[in-house]
């Protein structure tokens, strides 16, 4: 795993965000987010069976638990980026920081971005500044924590961690019940830790989680005069289009259109349903798509950039290819 760091700087009583990483995800949860939603994320980040669509659908949207405020970024070939509300991620891609936040977006905001080199998550409030680590910031391999934001660095930029200092073999603790936990107590990030790395030792423990989120929405699209088709798992439309990405047992469907032109690239976009709605998002094609929403007037979405998607959009790839989103009947 590459360098992952944090701020030393402490904020006043209650404003820290709950700060959560592992080796395949990272995330910054606003301060009204309970022990018990992070301990539940911890779980299912734990789990190298599931991945983005799972962590996401945990996370509670509506009712006194919700989590109004988060930006998450899952590691892989590619980075992708979910921010909602007041979260937000500075992003460095070629030595240029770029910000991500929702821009108004509902239920969130999703980038796909390749050569990322740092990254910074947390409230909007934060300055973007250089994303480098600091002498004063805090190294973590993995655990949840408390600060105003969460850092991370590829390995070529993250510095070597310090040596360990030599320590006595540690006296096993018996962790109480998240219940009896004050989400306002540091105990509770030790807590959390230790269960982390029990559910890595204990693997054949199932993690309490949503269903996946695949056939939840009902949603539909046509593309221009083709029958409607329903999207009950993963599309990817384009000229010749391949599944570019793992789907978690799911079988995706592959669109196909003519582009004499070859303005359509092979992969173009991606359709993906959630819990929260349907996802578009640019497969970091050549020309772009271009997105009509109702009440937003129109908009061009950048390589590799996500965006939810509601019926009544249109979505031009090219050469007179218009995909219609509609209500699944």
């Amino acid at each position: 795993m590459a360098g992952a760091f944090y701020s030393a700087e402490v904020l006043e009583p209650g404003a820290d965000w709950r700060l959560l990483v592992t080796d395949r995800f990272l995330g910054a949860f606003g301060p009204a987010t309970t022990v018990s939603t992070m301990s539940t994320l911890w779980r299912i980040a734990a789990d190298d069976s599931l991945g983005l669509d799972a962590l996401i659908a945990a996370i509670p949207s509506r009712g006194v638990s919700s989590v109004e405020h988060f930006a998450i970024a899952a590691l892989g070939r590619t980075t992708t980026f979910v921010v909602r509300g007041a979260g937000c991620a500075d992003v460095s891609v070629a030595s240029r920081v770029r910000r991500i936040d929702a821009r108004g977006s509902e239920p969130w905001y999703v980038a796909e971005l390749s050569g990322v080199e740092r990254f910074a998550l947390g409230p909007l409030q934060r300055s973007p500044g250089d994303l480098a680590p600091q002498q004063r910031d805090l190294p973590i391999d993995g655990g949840v924590v408390f600060g105003p934001w969460l850092g991370w660095a590829s390995e070529a930029l993250a510095p070597p961690p310090p040596p360990p200092p030599p320590r006595s073999r540690p006296t096993p603790v018996q962790a109480p019940p998240l219940a009896s936990l004050d989400p306002h107590d540091t105990n509770v990030l030790g807590d959390l830790g230790r269960r982390a790395a029990s559910l890595r030792r204990h693997r054949g423990e199932p993690p309490a989680t949503a269903p996946t989120p695949e056939t939840s929405t009902a949603a539909a699209f046509r593309v221009g005069d083709r029958p409607v088709e329903r999207v009950d798992a993963p599309v990817y439309v384009g000229r010749q289009p391949r599944s570019p990405r793992v789907t978690g047992g799911v079988l995706p469907r592959l669109v196909r259109v003519d582009s004499p032109s070859r303005e359509v690239s092979a992969t173009h976009i991606e359709l993906r349903p959630t819990h929260e709605g349907l996802v578009l998002t640019d497969l970091e094609s050549t020309n772009g798509t271009v997105v009509r929403q109702p009440g937003s007037g129109v908009r061009r979405l950048e390589s590799g950039e996500s965006l939810p998607v509601v019926p009544g959009t249109l979505i031009d790839i090219g050469d007179g290819n218009v995909i219609e989103i509609l209500v699944y009947r």
